[in-house]
C-alpha cells in the first residue's frame, strides 16, 4: 500500500521504471534467497592435522594453528558464508581477525553465518587437542561462499589449509604471513575411522552480540585519560554490498558519562553512567546505506563511548547479520554541529575518532551486558530533537 501511494502521483513513465527497479531488487533477492536452500554437509571434507607422528592417528596434546585464504573467482564478489564445522577436541574459529565463534563437542558440528568482504578473506582456527597423552585429533570444515550475483561454491577442510604446530600471537590476522607454514595433512574422509558421522545443526547461529571486541573512543582531546567538559558527536556509516539492505539493527551502547543514540536520523534512546543498554530498531525504509550516529556529553574527568551493531538483511537465513564496533573507523567532532545526527551529512572532514582501548580497560572495567532489551526514550539535555525509531519495548 505504501508503494502505490508512492508512485499514484507520478508520470506513467516513471512508474513503469520504479516497478522495473522493484521488480530487479525482487529478482536479486529471490537469486540470494534460492542459493540458501542449498544445505551445507561435510560430504567433501576430510579430517585435518598437522604431519606429526602417530599411529592411529594419535596425535600429541596442545593446541594447533589452521588458516585457510580465499579469493573469489575473477569479477565476483563474495556476500556471506554458511560455516559448518567441529574439532577434536575444540576450537575457536575467526573470520578476518575477528572470533566467530568456539566448540568443544566434535561429535556435534557447530554453524555460522558470516559476512565476507568482496575480496580476500581469511578463515582461522585455534584447534586444541585435549588430554595429557597422545590421542586423536583434528579438524573439519565445510564453508559455503555466497557471492552478489547469486553464484555458490563451497571450501571444505583439506590439503589447502596451512597449519602450524604452535599458536604464533596474531596468526587469525588477514595480515599474517604463513607463506613458510606446510600443507595440512588429511587424516580421513568425513564418516571415517575414528570419528565416524557427525551430528550437524538444523540452522546455523548468526553472531551473537558481545562488547568485547569492541573499544572505548572519543575526540583526540583526551590528555592522561581526561578529557574536556562538554557535548561531542560521533558518526558510523556502513555501506553495504550491492543487492542487500539491511532491515533492523540490535546495538549495545554506553557512555561516560551520557549519550543519546541515533539510526537514520532518528532518536533511539538516552543512557548514562556508562551502564549499556541493548536496542533493537527497525530499518525505515530498508536501506543499503546505514548511519549510527551518538550525542556524547562528559561533565569532567575521563570520557569514551563503547558499541556493537549488528544489522540483519533481508537476504533470508544464513548470512543475513553484519556486525561492527566502535574503533578508529568512526568520525569524531569536537561540538556538535546542526544536523549531524541526520541520514546524509557530510562528514567527510571530520577526523577519526581515537581509540583509548579494549573493553575491559580501566577505569571502566567489564561493564554488564544487559540481556533485556532497553526501553526508548527521549534525548538527554542539548542533543538534537528528531522523530523517534520504530525501537522494540
Amino acid at each position: 500500500m505504501i508503494l502505490k501511494g508512492t508512485f499514484f502521483s507520478l508520470p506513467l513513465t516513471l512508474l513503469f521504471d520504479a516497478q522495473l527497479v522493484i521488480v530487479a531488487e525482487t529478482l536479486i533477492l529471490l537469486a540470494i534467497c534460492a542459493t540458501q536452500a542449498l544445505a551445507v554437509d561435510f560430504t567433501n571434507s576430510k579430517w585435518i592435522w598437522t604431519n606429526e607422528a602417530g599411529a592411529n592417528l594419535q596425535k600429541p596434546p596442545g593446541s594447533r594453528a589452521f588458516r585457510r585464504d580465499y579469493y573469489p573467482p575473477l569479477g565476483k564478489s563474495a556476500l556471506s558464508a554458511s560455516v559448518l564445522i567441529t574439532a577434536d577436541n575444540g576450537y575457536t574459529l575467526y573470520l578476518n581477525g575477528k572470533q566467530i565463534g568456539m566448540g568443544h563437542n566434535w561429535p556435534a558440528a557447530q554453524a555460522y553465518c558470516v559476512r565476507l568482504a568482496p575480496s580476500c578473506n581469511v578463515f582461522a582456527v585455534n584447534v586444541t587437542n585435549d588430554l595429557t597423552v597422545p590421542n586423536p585429533a583434528g579438524l573439519l570444515a565445510a564453508i559455503q561462499i555466497r557471492y552478489t550475483d547469486g553464484f555458490v561454491e563451497t571450501v571444505v577442510t583439506d590439503s589447502t589449509w596451512h597449519v602450524n604446530t604452535n599458536v604464533p600471537s596474531g596468526f587469525q590476522e588477514v595480515g599474517f604471513d604463513d607463506t613458510a607454514w606446510p600443507a595440512a595433512t588429511v587424516e580421513s574422509n568425513y564418516a571415517g575411522s575414528p570419528w565416524g558421522p557427525i551430528s550437524i545443526p538444523p540452522s546455523a547461529a548468526s553472531p551473537r552480540l558481545s562488547l568485547s571486541d569492541a573499544n572505548w573512543i572519543w575526540t583526540n582531546e583526551v590528555q592522561s585519560g581526561i578529557a574536556p567538559v562538554g557535548n561531542r558527536a560521533f558518526r558510523k556509516t556502513i555501506n553495504l554490498p550491492p543487492g542487500q539492505r539491511a532491515t533492523s539493527a540490535t546495538i549495545y551502547m554506553a557512555a561516560d558519562d551520557s549519550f543519546t543514540l541515533y539510526v537514520q536520523g532518528r532518536i533511539v534512546g538516552s543512557g548514562s553512567n556508562w551502564t549499556a543498554n541493548k536496542y533493537v530498531v527497525d530499518i525505515l525504509p530498508h536501506s543499503q546505506e546505514v548511519t549510527i550516529a551518538v550525542f556524547a556529553h562528559n561533565i569532567g574527568g575521563p570520557a569514551g563511548i563503547i558499541g556493537q551493531v549488528n544489522l540483519t538483511m533481508e537476504d533470508c537465513d544464513c548470512g543475513s547479520v553484519v556486525s561492527f564496533v566502535t574503533d578508529g573507523s568512526w568520525k569524531s567532532s569536537n561540538g556538535t554541529p546542526a544536523g549531524f545526527e541526520q541520514f546524509g551529512y557530510d562528514d567527510s572532514a571530520w577526523p577519526a575518532a581515537v581509540v583509548e582501548g579494549k573493553y575491559g580497560m580501566q577505569p571502566w572495567g567489564s561493564i554488564a551486558i544487559p540481556q533485556a532489551v532497553s526501553a526508548p526514550s527521549g534525548p538527554i539535555a542539548g542533543a538534537p530533537s528528531a522523530m523517534f525509531a520504530s525501537v522494540a519495548k
